[in-house]
């Protein structure tokens, strides 16, 4: 005997319900399952992305993390050296600020030369080291600051040898700059000066 299925079916917590409501339900879940995989892969899809995008960057980063600054003499005639440990030269490096801090007294200034503009110091070579002439700190008026046991932070910027600028402050990591610094008109002489 040959049993026929009738256009219903039960199901046993829906009770009776027709073959076109089970198919139409078939077809919303199988729907949901695709809006649920095309939103996994697109958010796998960006989050890769940013991986990739921060690997990048921290790339073009690696030749500037290698140039480094240390305080070569103590105040009051303070200079600092900067050494490339890269394989390949900087140039345009400058100097363009100098912040102190001992304690909670915070430098209000800085100078070279009696001037608070940006100094260039040039290219250094692969290996090499450049140094500052005297740099002039001024602290706040009637606080008692120990100079040289002061910490001193200074900034520069610099250009790498795939075009891009880049800014360091003491040891902190660089940051690239998107646009070129403004031009700066003093150049170092023949004497350091």
């Amino acid at each position: 005997m040959v049993v026929l299925a009738d256009a219903a079916s039960q199901v046993w917590f829906f009770g009776r319900v027709d073959a076109d409501v089970f198919a139409a339900w078939g077809q919303v879940i199988g729907a949901g399952g695709t809006l649920l995989a095309v939103i996994v892969a697109i958010w796998i899809a960006i989050r890769d992305g940013r991986y990739r995008d921060a690997e990048r960057r921290d790339n073009e980063a690696m030749h500037a993390r290698l140039v480094s600054g240390a305080r070569a003499s103590n105040p009051p005639s303070l200079t600092i050296s900067y050494s490339n440990y890269g394989s390949c030269p900087v140039t345009s490096v400058r100097v363009v600020d100098v912040a102190g801090r001992f304690g909670e007294t915070r430098s209000t200034g800085w100078s070279i030369g009696g001037s608070t503009e940006p100094y260039v110091l040039g290219a250094i070579a692969p290996g090499q080291t450049v140094t500052t002439p005297p740099i002039s700190v001024t602290w706040p008026e009637g606080q008692d600051v120990d100079e040289t046991a002061a910490l001193y932070y200074p900034t520069i910027v610099f250009f790498d040898t795939n075009g891009r600028w880049w800014e360091r402050r003491g040891h902190d990591q660089p940051r690239r700059l998107l646009s070129s610094p403004a031009a700066v008109s003093r150049l170092p002489t023949g004497n350091g000066s």
